[in-house]
């Protein structure tokens, strides 16, 4: 919510062998497209590194004992039934160059046909990959040596150096549970869930937050977060905002909301998690991750990490643009693990930043709980750094001022739910 301008060795060969001559080429359905994963290679029995300390154009190399940030690679789709590898420590593509006899180096920053992958599925959890670039299979072959790199170089699959098993990084392929969720199905805010923050002033904002009916609503299957004109304690707005500090708090996983929202240049919805520290360590230390923010135009939404060096004026901000206008139902999703960080609408990937990009500018804030927050904000620092109103508000311009006036303006939210990967 603050602000931001602008923008099994054996057993595998021997699979293999027993497969190798009835492939039939790419299994699209079984590719897990937009999870991140690691690889190990058969032939090895190690895990596939792109290890950015050996250089920028480093190689891939199966040599890794264990898995880190280096060994984890998020699975693009890349369109026409292929994928793509995106590694996370990185934040790089991995590419097949053929300008370097088909080697893997996961050095680009765009995706080409170099970066396409067929995921072909070899059974009992094995796979191959065949890039787009030469047609030929990735290889680890151990006639280049143990700690060789990565080619794509083999017509067929023709033993364990082609074979690689996989698993889904916090879940070993597993799949999402939900852990928990309010579906607002009641007649009141649930006390088991949520509070009402009414203390709350910063960034400029010009409302009061209150725990009146006439700002949180439960009703009809929804709740709604209300802002009307009407002063309260200096300000000339009021206001409703919900939070699960204390009450619910969630570690890696996936966050997810149903919301509608207003439009008007000024108003200011926000879908965001901080962390349970904030106490103790203060903001923006804690660490904050926006899911969901609006500064009241209808066709775009944002996302941004606040945290030690890049919290305010955040250089990790993204502008988003829904499918239909933001006054629609859309899910915004956020999942966040120790590697990463994801932002999706409607389930589309719409971004995702690397642990790796982050501490760029700082520390990495983001292996602890955190809670959820709901609130409808009026005016505001970021509000004003898009319509530029000082007048009758700040960050409000007297059309948005008129619009609460004649009909109070409302954020709605059909459900939240939280899910951990098992």
């Amino acid at each position: 919510m603050a602000w931001k301008l602008g923008s099994a060795a054996a057993r595998g060969w021997m699979l293999a062998l027993a497969v190798g001559s009835l492939l039939v080429g790419l299994d699209a359905a079984a590719a897990p497209v937009g999870q991140t994963i690691w690889l190990r290679a058969c032939s090895t029995q190690q895990y596939v590194s792109a290890d950015q300390n050996l250089g920028a154009n480093a190689p891939l190399v199966a040599n890794r004992a264990t898995v880190d940030a280096w060994e984890q690679y998020q699975v693009i789709d890349a369109g026409g039934g292929l994928i793509a590898l995106r590694a996370s420590g990185s934040g790089l593509y991995v590419s097949a160059d053929t300008n370097l006899g088909g080697q893997l180096v996961a050095s680009r920053t765009t995706l080409q046909d170099w970066e396409r992958f067929e995921w072909v599925e070899l059974g009992n959890g094995s796979i191959a990959l065949k890039a787009r670039s030469n047609g030929l299979f990735v290889s680890a072959d151990l006639n280049r040596g143990a700690s060789a790199p990565l080619y794509a170089s083999r017509a067929s699959v023709g033993g364990c150096w082609e074979s690689f098993t996989w698993g889904a990084v916090g879940g070993g392929g597993g799949g999402w549970v939900q852990i928990w969720g309010d579906e607002f199905d009641g007649t009141s805010v649930n006390p088991s869930n949520w509070y009402a923050n009414t203390g709350v002033h910063v960034n400029s904002e010009q409302q009061q937050y209150t725990n009146s009916f006439n700002n949180i609503q439960v009703s009809n299957g929804t709740l709604k977060l209300i802002t009307r004109r009407e002063w309260n304690n200096g300000y000339p707005f009021t206001s409703g905002r919900l939070e699960s500090a204390g009450l619910r708090e969630f570690s890696h996983g996936r966050i997810e909301a149903r919301i509608k929202m207003p439009v008007g240049p000024g108003l200011w919805p926000a879908f965001w998690l901080l962390g349970n520290n904030i106490n103790q360590a203060g903001w923006p230390a804690c660490g904050e991750l926006d899911i969901l923010e609006n500064v009241g135009y209808s066709n775009w939404t944002s996302g941004a990490l606040h945290g030690p060096g890049y919290s305010g004026n955040t250089p990790i901000f993204h502008q988003f643009y829904p499918s239909s206008p933001v006054s629609d139902w859309h899910v915004y999703r956020t999942e966040f693990s120790s590697s990463d960080i994801k932002w999706y609408i409607d389930g589309a990937l719409m971004k995702t930043v690397t642990r790796a990009e982050v501490e760029r500018y700082g520390p990495w804030a983001y292996d602890k709980p955190f809670f959820i927050i709901l609130n409808l904000a009026v005016g505001g620092v970021m509000p004003h750094g898009y319509n530029g109103a000082t007048t009758p508000y700040y960050g409000v311009p007297q059309s948005t001022a008129d619009l609460i006036g004649r009909t109070p303006q409302q954020m709605e939210v059909d459900w939240v739910r939280a899910y951990q990967w098992r």
